[in-house]
This record gives C-alpha cells, sequence and structure tokens, in this order.
C-alpha cells in the first residue's frame, strides 16, 4: 500500500521529468520561467485531488533559510517557484549554454530577490501577556492504542506526565488522547480540571446525536466545552472516498474510526484566556487555506498521531510543514502529537521546545500571541497563481506564433 501511495504521487511530476530529458532542446529564458510553472502547477494540482496531499513540496524545504522572509509575503507554492527557476539557471550555467540576453535576465531575477530580502518588515505585534502551556506527549504506540484492554494504561499515563505540571493552567493533549468517544467517558477529562481557570485542550472522538454523526475533533475544556470538529480528512484513513468502488481498500486496511464525518468548513475559531485559537488536526496543518487569520491576537494549535508513521522521516517533515506555516501566518504555533514531534513554534519559524520523536515527556513554555495578516494569508496562493498562469499563457502565444 505504501510502495502504490509513492508511485501514485510521483506519477505527478514524472511526465515533467520525461519531456525534460537530454533531448530537450529550449534552452532559452523561457525555459527558466516555464518549467518552474508546470512544476508549481502539479504541487497545486497535487495537493487538491481526491482530498489532496500537499507533502513533500518543494518550497517547504527551505524552511530555515533565506528563503523565510519569502513565506509571508508569497507562500510555500511560490519558493517552490524560486527553487525551479535557480536550479534550472545553475544547471544551463554549468552547461555553457546560456547567451547574453539570458544572464541579464538572470541578473535582474537577482536584483529582484535581493530586494525581497532586504524587504523584511515585521508583520505581526506580539501581545505583552504570553499563553503558558504544558504539552503532553505520552509515546503510546499506534499497536495498542486501540486495544480496549489498554484503555486505563493509557489514561495512566497521561494522569502520570499532569503530575509533573506545577503551575501552567493550559494543558494540551495530542489528537484522538483517550481512543473512544468523548461523550462515553467525560469524566476522565473533567478529572483534570484542578481549578476554575484550567483550560484542557485535547483531540477527541466526538459524537454529533442530533447528527448521528462521529468526528474526529478537538476539545477545549474549562467552564464551558467547545468543540472543532476536522474538516480536512485522511482518505482511507478516516473516511474512505467512492465507497462503491474503494470499499475493498477500506475493509483490507481495517483501520479503527475509519467512517469519520467532515467538520463543517466555517467553523469558529476558540477563544482562551482573551486569545483566539486556530485549530488544526493532524495533516491540516499542510493547508493554509484552512486557517482564516482574524486581527486579534492569536496562535494555532495543532494535535496530531504521527505514530502510524513509526521511526521514519514523516514526523520530521510533519512539523517542518508546521514550521513552514508559522512563517507564513507570521503566527506562533503549539504542535502536540502522542509519539511526537511536539514542539513550540515561533512565528518566525523556530523551534523553541521540542520533546523527540518517540519519547515520553512533557514540555511547559511561554507562547505570545501574534496579532497581524501577513501579505500570504491577506490573498492566498492567488497571485503565484496568476504569475504561473500568466507565464504559461505567453509562452504558449510565443510557440504558437512560430509553428
Amino acid at each position: 500500500m505504501t510502495i502504490s501511495f509513492i508511485i501514485f504521487l510521483s506519477l505527478f511530476i514524472a511526465p515533467l521529468g520525461f519531456f525534460l530529458n537530454k533531448n530537450y532542446k529550449d534552452k532559452s529564458f523561457s525555459t527558466l520561467l516555464i518549467i518552474p510553472s508546470v512544476w508549481v502547477s502539479l504541487e497545486l494540482l497535487r495537493s487538491i485531488i481526491f482530498g489532496g496531499f500537499p507533502w513533500l513540496i518543494a518550497g517547504h524545504s527551505q524552511e530555515g533559510t533565506i528563503f523565510n522572509m519569502i513565506y509571508p509575503i508569497a507562500g510555500s507554492y511560490f519558493v517552490s517557484f524560486l527553487i525551479c527557476t535557480m536550479s534550472i539557471g545553475i544547471a544551463l550555467f554549468f552547461k555553457s549554454e546560456l547567451c547574453k540576453a539570458n544572464l541579464k535576465n538572470i541578473f535582474i531575477l537577482i536584483i529582484f530577490f535581493n530586494i525581497l530580502y532586504f524587504y523584511n518588515p515585521t508583520w505581526s505585534i506580539d501581545k505583552k501577556d504570553s499563553l503558558k502551556v504544558s504539552i503532553l506527549q505520552p509515546n503510546i504506540n499506534a499497536g495498542i492504542k486501540y486495544d480496549n484492554d489498554k484503555i486505563n494504561f493509557i489514561k495512566q499515563k497521561y494522569l502520570s506526565l499532569l503530575s509533573d505540571n506545577i503551575t501552567n493552567k493550559t494543558i494540551i493533549l495530542p489528537e484522538t488522547a483517550i481512543p473512544i468517544i468523548y461523550e462515553r467517558d467525560k469524566n476522565f477529562y473533567n478529572s483534570m480540571l484542578e481549578f476554575d481557570d484550567t483550560n484542557i485542550i485535547s483531540g477527541i472522538f466526538h459524537y454529533e446525536a442530533s447528527q448521528n454523526k462521529i468526528y474526529n475533533s478537538m476539545l477545549v475544556l474549562n467552564k464551558n466545552e467547545k468543540f472543532y470538529n476536522k474538516r480536512h480528512l485522511v482518505p482511507f484513513g478516516e473516511y474512505t472516498p467512492l465507497k462503491k468502488f474503494f470499499s475493498y481498500i477500506a475493509k483490507k486496511l481495517n483501520i479503527p474510526m475509519s467512517n469519520l464525518s467532515h467538520g463543517n468548513l466555517n467553523q469558529k475559531p476558540f477563544l482562551v484566556n482573551d486569545i483566539t485559537i486556530h485549530p488544526l488536526i493532524c495533516y491540516e496543518v499542510a493547508y493554509s487555506s484552512l486557517i482564516k487569520m482574524t486581527r486579534d491576537h492569536s496562535i494555532i494549535i495543532n494535535i496530531s498521531n504521527d505514530s502510524w508513521f513509526g521511526n521514519t522521516f514523516a514526523p520530521h517533515q510533519h512539523l517542518q510543514i508546521a514550521q513552514v506555516r508559522a512563517l507564513e501566518t507570521a503566527h506562533p504555533i503549539i504542535r502536540a502529537a502522542n509519539t511526537g514531534i511536539s514542539a513550540i513554534i515561533d512565528k518566525n519559524g523556530l523551534i523553541l521546545k521540542e520533546i523527540s520523536l518517540d519519547t515520553e515527556g512533557l514540555i511547559s513554555g511561554e507562547v505570545y500571541p501574534s496579532k497581524g495578516i501577513s501579505p500570504y494569508m491577506r490573498f492566498g496562493d492567488y497571485p503565484v497563481l496568476m504569475l504561473i498562469f500568466s507565464i504559461m499563457l505567453f509562452y504558449w502565444k510565443r510557440y504558437r506564433k512560430y509553428e
């Protein structure tokens, strides 16, 4: 199944590589722009079709580099465009196939890039008062998480970790912390509310009786209880797309709680201690369009269960995606993951504190909510879409003229 998934993802980019083999004759400046445009179009297509999977986007790889100032302006797809443009320029340079006109155009691009680099304003303002949080990482193996005989063992893990939390009143648990429906076991969560001003933020399975639906949700529990229902579910993991055709695959995978419902697309953010919380569950953090920034002080909370990935690169890639979202939004992100990697990420994409992969633990820290809307959060991917389609249109018209 894993190999099939890898092949499926590679099918989007493979055709581009096929056409750009050694027999490709066009070495003009147009090549520097049309190929990145096609590349980004394919990344966007892969992020949308069949629910989308915006993983291993080229632009995500540049977090922590000079491209950091680009993310809040134009987003990760524009970074992908720049990477491809620069890579092709370097390749053509070493092949000595760049004419003087191309060098002139590349010089213009370098000047443009430097303008962006030095134009590095502050897109958000931090609140003076911080939100003090504790993140719990229980490190529960996927093999035992859905074993009913282990429920009490899992609960004790959380309570043991919680005993190490001394002062912080906002406690964050990972996605589906207890793998049973919340409405059947509210007492466990209520037992964590030691004080009136305690906030428990946890992943749960939430049953909506009026709709007879089960959701993968985030719970904010204090004097009241509020729910956010996951909007972007994982195909075959949380629901079966086109059941008539793919029901056999779902039965073969036999994943627990894999018949969940999609949450409403227009859900309001939470309010905790006068701070707006933008909730994201699991790989929803890969979709910047799900974050609707407001004009008040806010933070992003991402809860996840990456135990399915095992000891692979995927949990590290997931963390890197969260860092890119912090850069794009110019807002801090709190990340709580079952087996890791849990972290506190500042608005510049820097990891302030983290718990390593496959490690049980707790981290406490202060997060300063930010206020402001970056250009990317204001305009989204529309500017890069206009850019690549304009380039494609120009390229098509140019070559049609010479037919």
